[in-house]
C-alpha cells in the first residue's frame, strides 16, 4: 500500500474532484438517460431469475442503492470534516472510499509543507544542536518535526492514513509519522520517502501521544533459521501446530530479502540459512525482526511467481526430494476415504464388465423389438469414484479412454509393493505389521483390503483372511463372489491363516535359496516371471500368546509378507482410530507417520456394492434385470428446424447450414448434451446434480443459470433470433427441456426410427425404419466428451441398441439375399463397437461365403488379436469361424 500519495498534491485534487463527480453526479445521469423508467417483473417471472426481465431491474435497483450509499458517505464525510473530524471514518458503507477523496480535494494546502519538512527532515539530527546569531533566528522558521514516543511495526495492507486513524484518532495526521521518519532506513535496507509503498516489518516512529502501540515498539515472537533440509511444511508444523498453515510464514515473509538477496517467493524454495519470521500461534499475528537485527541492504526486484497447490508442499515434506503432488484422495458419500489408484480399479472393473456383456451380445431375431436396456443406475458411492476418476485421469482436453483400452492398459504382472492410507502416508506391504483399534478400524480395514484386491488379479496380490472376520467386515454376499475375487483366500480360522503363512515362508525361503536372491524384491526384479504375490494376513487374534505370528513378522520383510490385525499388536505398531477414521493415538514405529492423520475408510454398504462390482469385472453374471431406456421423444421431432444438434458420433451443432462452435464453453454444451437426452426435461436442482454434483446451493444455480445463458447467447447469435422468438431451452413449470420446435436432435430422430422398427407390420417397413437407424448411427454417443454420467447411464446403452439394431437389419438383408448390404450393415456394426464378437463373425461369415478369403483372414487376424490383448476367451462359435478364415498353418502357429 501506498503512504498516502501527495507528491502531486494539485494532480491529487483534480482527480479527486473529477472522480466525485463522476460518481455522484455521472451515474444518476447515465440511469436516468438510459434506464428510466423501470419496468418491474411481473410475479410469473419471478420464477425464472436469469432471465432479462427480472435481473435488469434487479440489478438496477442495486446500482441506485450502491449510489446512495456512497452520496450518504461523502455526506457524512463532508459534515466531519466541517466540524475538524469529530467521528472517525470507515463506519459507513463506503465512507472510507469518501474519506480518500475528500482528503484529497483539501490536501493541497497541507502538501507543500508536508514535503518540505519530509526534504528536510532527513538532515535534522535527533541530537541536541546549539545555534549561534542568525543561525537560531533561522533555525526558528524550520517547522519542527515532532518528537517520538514509541514504534509501529508496519502489517500487511497498512497506510500511513490508516495507521493515523488507528493510532493517532485522526487520519489526516499521517503526515506526522511521514516527518518522524523521512530518510530512515528501514529494517530491508529500504529508505523511507514520502509517496513510497509501506512494507510489512518497517518500525516507524510514531508521535508521543500514539495509542494501543507494542510494549516499546518492539515486536516479540520466533525467527528461524532455515536448516538443511527443512520444508515450509516442517516449520509451519513446528510452530504453528499444522502444516497446512505454511501459507501463513509466506505471507509474512514475503518481499523480506535475506542475507543472500534474494526472497521467499515459491513454497518449494527454501535456502538454509535464510531467517523467517514466524506468525504467533494461536491469533496469526506476524513476527518481525528488530531493526538491529537485520543488516541493511538493498532492495532487490520481486520475483512475484504465483503459489503452488498445498498438495506440493505436503509431498515435498514426506519426500523433500520429489517435486511430484501427492495423490489425490476421493470422497465418498457416507464419510468414506479412498485413494485414487482405487477409483480407477473400480472404473477398469466397470469397463471390463461392460466390455464381456458386449461381447456376448447375441442379435435378435428378424421380428423381435429391439429396444435401449440399461442397467440399474451405479450406488452413490461407485458414482463418486467413476467421477473423480474420469476428471482426474485425462489430461485437459483429450478424449478419454474407451474400455479396450481401459483394459488393455491396466494389465500388470507386477504386484503392489504399497497401499496408500491417508494423502501423505504409504505403507509397504512387505513387513507390515500393524494393528487397528477403535470405531473406525473396521472401515480402515475395509478400505485397504479392497485397494490390494483391484490389484490382486494375474497373481499379483493374496490376502489371507478367516471367514469369520471376513463376513464381519462385508457381510454373508462375500462367499458369493469368492469366485471372482482372485486374491481374496478365505480360511477357517485365526490358526489356518497362519498356518498358510508359514508354508509361504518355507516356499519363500526354498526360493531365495534356489534362486540366491536377498530377499523377495530382489528376486522378483531377477525373475519377473516367478509368480510371488504380495501376502497380507488380516485376522482378528484371540486373546493368548501370539509370540510365534510375532517371530514370523520379524522375518516379513524379506519375504514380501505383512500383516493388518484388527485390535491391539504389541509386536508392531497399533492405531487407535475414531469413528471419523482419525488417528487419535498410534503406538508404536509407525506414530509420527499416522497420529493425527485421517485415513482411507469404506462403509460395510458402500463395501458390499464395490465387491460386486469387482466381482462383475471378472466375469460374474449380472442377473438385475435390466430397465427399459428407450427415450420418451416430444412432440415435435423434424429435420426442418433452425439449430441441428448432432450427439451420435463427435458432438456438433448446426444452425442455418452453418456450424456454432461452443468449445470454449464446456458446461453449456454439456447441459445441451444433458437435456438432449432428457427429451422430456429436468428440474433445476436434477440437472445441477448431474453437472455440479459436488457444488451446494446456492452457487450451483448461478453456475446453472451461467451455463443456460451462454447457450442461449450462442444460439441467438447464430440463428439471429430474439429471445421472444426462441429461447432454445424452454421452461414450463419447475421443468427446463430443449425447445423440440426450434432444435432438431439427429438421437431423436435415431428413437424414432427404432419405434417405427418396433411397431412396423411387416419386414419392409421394418427394413426402411432400420435403414434410417443406420443412417443415424455415424458414431459412439458424444464421442471425445468426457461426462462422469454418461458411460453407464447413456453410452453404451445406446451403443449396443445401436449394433443389435444393424445386426437385425443385417440378417433381413441377408435373408432376402441382399448379401453386399448385408456385409456393409455388419462392417458398420463392427465399426461401431469392434469388439461384439456377433458382429465380427458375421462379416467374417460373408467374406468367405462371397469368396474374399483375404478380406475374410485379416478380419479373423485382427480379431484374434484384440481378444488376446484382453485375454479373453472367445466362444466356441467365434472360434470355428475363425479356424475356417485362418490357415492351418497360421492356426498352429497362434
Amino acid at each position: 500500500m501506498t503512504t498516502f500519495e501527495v507528491r502531486h498534491p494539485v494532480a491529487a485534487a483534480i482527480a479527486a474532484g473529477v472522480a466525485l463527480v463522476t460518481l455522484l453526479a455521472g451515474i444518476p445521469a447515465v440511469l436516468l438517460t438510459f434506464f428510466w423508467p423501470i419496468e418491474l417483473p411481473r410475479v410469473e417471472d419471478l420464477v425464472t431469475p436469469a432471465e432479462p426481465q427480472v435481473l435488469k431491474p434487479l440489478l438496477l435497483l442495486v446500482v441506485w442503492g450502491f449510489w446512495a450509499l456512497f452520496a450518504w458517505a461523502v455526506l457524512l464525510e463532508l459534515v466531519a470534516m466541517a466540524r475538524g473530524r469529530t467521528r472517525q471514518a470507515g463506519h459507513a458503507p463506503f465512507q472510507r472510499f469518501a474519506a480518500y477523496l475528500v482528503a484529497m480535494l483539501t490536501i493541497t494546502t497541507a502538501s507543500p509543507v508536508a514535503t518540505a519538512s519530509i526534504a528536510n527532515a532527513a538532515t535534522v539530527s535527533t541530537a541536541d544542536v546549539s545555534f549561534t546569531g542568525g543561525e537560531e533566528a533561522a533555525a526558528e522558521s524550520v517547522e519542527t518535526a515532532p518528537q517520538p514516543s514509541g514504534t509501529y511495526v508496519v502489517k500487511p495492507r497498512d497506510t500511513l492514513w490508516s495507521i493515523a486513524e488507528r493510532h493517532l484518532g485522526d487520519p489526516s495526521r499521517y503526515q506526522e509519522i511521514a516527518r518522524l521518519n523521512a530518510g530512515r532506513v528501514m529494517t530491508d535496507g529500504h529508505t523511507f520517502a514520502e509517496g513510497d509503498w509501506l512494507r510489512p516489518g518497517w518500525v516507524l516512529r510514531m508521535p508521543p501521544d500514539a495509542i494501543e502501540l507494542d510494549a516499546g515498539g518492539k515486536p516479540s515472537g520466533t525467527i528461524h533459521t532455515v536448516a538443511d533440509g527443512e520444508t515450509l511444511w516442517d516449520i509451519a508444523d513446528r510452530y504453528l501446530g499444522d502444516g497446512k498453515r505454511y501459507r501463513e510464514i509466506i505471507k509474512f515473509n514475503k518481499g523480506r530479502v535475506q542475507h543472500d538477496g534474494r526472497r521467499l517467493t515459491d513454497p518449494r524454495t527454501i535456502v538454509p540459512g535464510w531467517r523467517l519470521a514466524i506468525p504467533d500461534k494461536s491469533a496469526g499475528k506476524p513476527v518481525f525482526l528488530e531493526p538491529a537485527m537485520m543488516p541493511p541492504m538493498r532492495f532487490a526486484a520481486a520475483d512475484a511467481s504465483e503459489l503452488t497447490e498445498i498438495a506440493a508442499v505436503a509431498q515435498q515434506a514426506d519426500c523433500p526430494s520429489s517435486a511430484t503432488s501427492s495423490p489425490a484422495l476421493v470422497k465418498l458419500p457416507g464419510n468414506g476415504l479412498v485413494a485414487l489408484s482405487f477409483a480407477g480399479g473400480i472404473v477398469i472393473a466397470l469397463a471390463s464388465a461392460r466390455l464381456y456383456y458386449r461381447r456376448r451380445l447375441k442379435a435378435p431375431e428378424v421380428d423381435e423389438r429391439v429396444s435401449v436396456h440399461a442397467e440399474q443406475p451405479l450406488p452413490p458411492a461407485v458414482q463418486a469414484l467413476v467421477r473423480a476418476h474420469t476428471e482426474g485421469s485425462t489430461p485437459h482436453g483429450e478424449s478419454p479412454p474407451d474400455d479396450f483400452s481401459l483394459v488393455k492398459g491396466a494389465f500388470s504382472v507386477t504386484p503392489p509393493g504399497n497401499v496408500r492410507i491417508s494423502e501423505h502416508v504409504e505403507l509397504e506391504l512387505s513387513g507390515l505389521s500393524l494393528g487397528l483399534t477403535g470405531t473406525g478400524a473396521a472401515g480402515c480395514a475395509r478400505a485397504m483390503i479392497l485397494d490390494l484386491l483391484t490389484k490382486a488379479d494375474q497373481h499379483r496380490a493374496e490376502i489371507i483372511i478367516p471367514r469369520d472376520d471376513c463376513v464381519e467386515l462385508f457381510g454373508e454376499p462375500i462367499e458369493s463372489l469368492l469366485d471372482q475375487l482372485p486374491g481374496l483366500r478365505l480360511v477357517p480360522s485365526v490358526s489356518d491363516a497362519i498356518d498358510r503363512l508359514e508354508e509361504q515362508f518355507v516356499t519363500r525361503r526354498r526360493l531365495l535359496r534356489d534362486y540366491d536372491a536377498e530377499d523377495i524384491p530382489a528376486l522378483r526384479t531377477a525373475e519377473p516371471d516367478e509368480p510371488l504375490p504380495a501376502l497380507l494376513l488380516v485376522a482378528r487374534l484371540p486373546e493368548g500368546d501370539h509370540s510365534y505370528l510375532s517371530t514370523l513378522m520379524e522375518l516379513a520383510p524379506r519375504f514380501g509378507i505383512g500383516a493388518l490385525v484388527l485390535g491391539e499388536w504389541p509386536p508392531g505398531s497399533t492405531c487407535h482410530l475414531d469413528g471419523n477414521g482419525k488417528a487419535e493415538r498410534t503406538v508404536g514405529e509407525q506414530s509420527e507417520r499416522l497420529d493425527g492423520a485421517s485415513l482411507i475408510r469404506v462403509s460395510k454398504t458402500d463395501a458390499t456394492s464395490l465387491l460386486r462390482h469387482l466381482a462383475a469385472g471378472n466375469g460374474l453374471a449380472d442377473n438385475r434385470p435390466q430397465r427399459n431406456a428407450d427415450l420418451p421423444l416430444p412432440r415435435y421431432v423434424s429435420d426442418g428446424r433452425p439449430v441441428r444438434f448432432g450427439i451420435l458420433g463427435e458432438p456438433s451443432i448446426e444452425a442455418n447450414g452453418e456450424n456454432v462452435d461452443i468449445s470454449g464453453r464446456t458446461k453449456a454444451l454439456e447441459l445441451f448434451v444433458l437435456l438432449a437426452l432428457r427429451p422430456t426435461g429436468l428440474e433445476r436442482q436434477e440437472i445441477c446434480a448431474y453437472l455440479w454434483p459436488d457444488v451446494d446451493e446456492p452457487l450451483a444455480g448461478y453456475r446453472f443459470h451461467s451455463a443456460l445463458k451462454d447457450i442461449r447467447a450462442a444460439l441467438r447469435e447464430a440463428t439471429g433470433m430474439s429471445d421472444k422468438e426462441a429461447t432454445f431451452i424452454e421452461l414450463e413449470g419447475k421443468t427446463y427441456r430443449i425447445e423440440a420446435k426450434q432444435v432438431t436432435v439427429d438421437l431423436w430422430i435415431f428413437e424414432r426410427a427404432m419405434t417405427a422398427a418396433r411397431e412396423a407390420p411387416d419386414e419392409e417397413a421394418k427394413v426402411a425404419a432400420l435403414e434410417a437407424v443406420a443412417g443415424q448411427c455415424r458414431g459412439i454417443l458424444a464421442n471425445g466428451l468426457k461426462y462422469w454420467w454418461i458411460d453407464q447411464e447413456f453410452r453404451w446403452p445406446m451403443t449396443v441398441a445401436s449394433v443389435r439394431a444393424l445386426l437385425q437389419l443385417g440378417r433381413l438383408h441377408e435373408n432376402a439375399g441382399r448379401t453386399e448390404r448385408a456385409l456393409d450393415v455388419y462392417e458398420q456394426a463392427g465399426t461401431l463397437d469392434p469388439d461384439i464378437e456377433q458382429a465380427a463373425t458375421a462379416a467374417i461369415r460373408l467374406l468367405l461365403q462371397l469368396g474374399r478369403r483375404d478380406e475374410a483372414r485379416l478380419r479373423a487376424r485382427h480379431f484374434k488379436s484384440r481378444l488376446a490383448a484382453l485375454g479373453a476367451a472367445p466362444s466356441a462359435e467365434t472360434i470355428a469361424i475363425i479356424n475356417k478364415a485362418l490357415p492351418r498353418s497360421v492356426r498352429a502357429a497362434k
